[in-house]
């Protein structure tokens, strides 16, 4: 083979997996086409709501984990399980909210590195980059880039500026309860923003949020204490935990 033939084979190679080492020495950054699609890029200098894992209250990294990864420390960048229980769950004739079964992994990866569209290869890509990037990233890093980069509302990037937007504080004084809102508004932050205002949840969301406060309780992660002070009317959550 040619020269110029590996280059383009190299190149080819690239754009269909991306070389996801270049997460270890830069930060992924939002940016907002004018077709109202988002892109990342990625940039050497730290954002400056960039924050480590350390910065970010626990209890509301505890929640967010619950409530989108609940396996996070102990899979290798696909939980099976999960896939399995989305595909069970979504088709069911009733089921109002569908589940993705995307690990955290696969969220990174997709969001920084591939395309939304929803195709087999997509998605076959996005496992075998999951798993690579599990080999050369610590998870705590891993939970790091997904914590900065989600979106929560429209221009609303990563958990500092979430907590700014809707709690007026920074993101390592969120509270559990805080930290279950912000959970259950990842799924579908344009849509589920709606369900919280002035300080407010409404009565879809409330229960949402209980749900993802029980699991904090059951799991050890809050005392019954903090359970019970959460304010949210135990008697909307469900067995379906």
């Amino acid at each position: 083979m040619s020269y110029s033939g590996a280059r383009i084979g190299y190149s080819t190679y690239r754009r269909v997996f991306p070389d996801i080492s270049a997460l270890k020495h830069s930060y992924p950054v939002a940016v907002e086409k004018k077709d109202g699609k988002i892109t990342y890029k990625l940039v050497y200098e730290r954002p400056e709501r960039w924050r480590s894992i350390g910065q970010i209250s626990k209890k509301a990294v505890s929640a967010i984990l619950a409530a989108e990864d609940a396996t996070f420390w102990k899979h290798g960048g696909y939980s099976a399980e999960a896939i399995r229980a989305a595909i069970e769950h979504n088709a069911k004739p009733n089921a109002k909210i569908k589940r993705g079964g995307s690990t955290i992994t696969q969220q990174v990866v997709k969001n920084v590195f591939l395309s939304p569209e929803k195709t087999i290869s997509r998605k076959l890509r996005e496992l075998l980059l999951s798993v690579e990037l599990e080999r050369k990233l610590p998870k705590a890093k891993i939970l790091e880039i997904y914590l900065n980069i989600a979106e929560w509302g429209p221009g609303v990037y990563g958990i500092e500026a979430a907590s700014w937007r809707y709690f007026d504080k920074p993101s390592s004084l969120l509270t559990a309860r805080e930290g279950a809102i912000l959970a259950f508004m990842l799924p579908n932050p344009i849509r589920y923003k709606n369900s919280y205002r002035d300080g407010e949840l409404t009565k879809f969301g409330s229960n949402r949020v209980a749900k993802i406060l029980n699991r904090l309780w059951r799991s050890g992660k809050i005392s019954e204490d903090e359970y019970s002070a959460s304010g949210e009317p135990e008697d909307q959550v469900s067995s379906e935990l």
